[in-house]
């Protein structure tokens, strides 16, 4: 079945940085390439270890999280998941 816009309690209400993302995807982490668009959030969909590039940090900034558990969200948007140092599977929130 499609999206259907008249059963979205949230598609009039405004989006902003709290409220739940509408739309998500899979993330294959690189350590060159940025997310396309940049991530609202991410969550560890499997526990490991998580290393990111918030959104306005300068390249080389990135912050590490070991030991995460699924369901782990991270206090930042987010430009980039690091390959090196990122055994979890991620997933992006957008919008």
């Amino acid at each position: 079945m499609p999206y259907d816009i008249q059963k979205d309690q949230s598609a009039s209400k405004p989006i902003n940085s709290t409220t739940f993302g509408s739309v998500g995807r899979t993330i294959v982490p690189s350590d060159t390439v940025d997310l396309d668009p940049y991530a609202k959030a991410v969550v560890c969909l499997t526990g490991g270890n998580l290393t990111i590039l918030p959104s306005q940090n300068a390249d080389g900034a990135v912050i590490s999280f070991t030991g995460v558990v699924a369901g782990y969200i991270p206090p930042f948007q987010v430009r980039r998941v690091l390959a090196t140092g990122t055994t979890a599977t991620v997933a992006a929130i957008d919008r």
